[in-house]
């Protein structure tokens, strides 16, 4: 071999070395801020109810409370089942009529709820997609077993969205990261002849 050729082969080896550094000091950087992030999360607000709650998509205000025997639209419920209500105000905070307010509330101290209905209070019928910026009054149910003991103060987490322009898999606009951005200590009212 010629001085050249191991000189040239020198410093193919010391580059490759150099990558190799760069590369694993990029990889621990990149670690050690993630477990940094972890153990220094944001810790979720409490809010007192009545006080309105910005989830991104959603302006969420939890009003109150209760247990009711029948839902909003006056039907009965069936022997053996109690209704949860919530009653909220929610505005759709976008440009456009959605309908993805589902996965807004948690409840939190209620062991395996089912999903809920949600009901327009002024027509007392089903909500299905709401407006851009008309605030509505709303009332969440969630159909239990009558022998479900629930807590004195339901316990709700806000769970609110980021915008993106552009996803990461196919570069479309939407909601994404949903996370809980505010908790709600509702206490609990029975309507009559509803049993807590």
């Amino acid at each position: 071999m010629t001085p050249s050729a191991v000189s040239k082969a020198n410093k193919a080896l010391y580059t490759r070395i150099i990558a190799g550094i760069g590369g694993l000091l990029a990889g621990a950087l990149s670690l050690g801020f993630s477990i940094y992030e972890t153990r220094t999360g944001t810790e979720v607000a409490q809010v007192a109810p009545g006080k309105p709650v910005n989830a991104g998509q959603w302006l969420v205000t939890l009003n109150s409370g209760g247990i009711a025997t029948e839902t909003p639209d006056g039907r009965r419920l069936a022997d053996g089942k109690k209704a949860l209500t919530l009653d909220l105000t929610l505005e759709n905070m976008t440009a456009e009529s959605s309908n993805l307010y589902r996965d807004t509330l948690k409840l939190e101290n209620v062991a395996n709820p089912p999903l809920p209905q949600f009901y327009l209070v002024r027509d007392n019928d089903l909500l299905w997609d709401l407006q851009p910026m008309m605030p509505e009054k709303v009332k969440v149910v969630w159909q239990l077993p009558a022998t479900q003991t629930l807590p004195k103060v339901l316990n709700v987490a806000i769970v609110g969205t980021t915008y993106k322009p552009k996803d990461n898999l196919y570069a479309a606009p939407g909601w994404f990261n949903p996370n809980d951005v505010a908790r709600v200590g509702l206490p609990l009212s029975a309507a009559q002849g509803a049993n807590p």
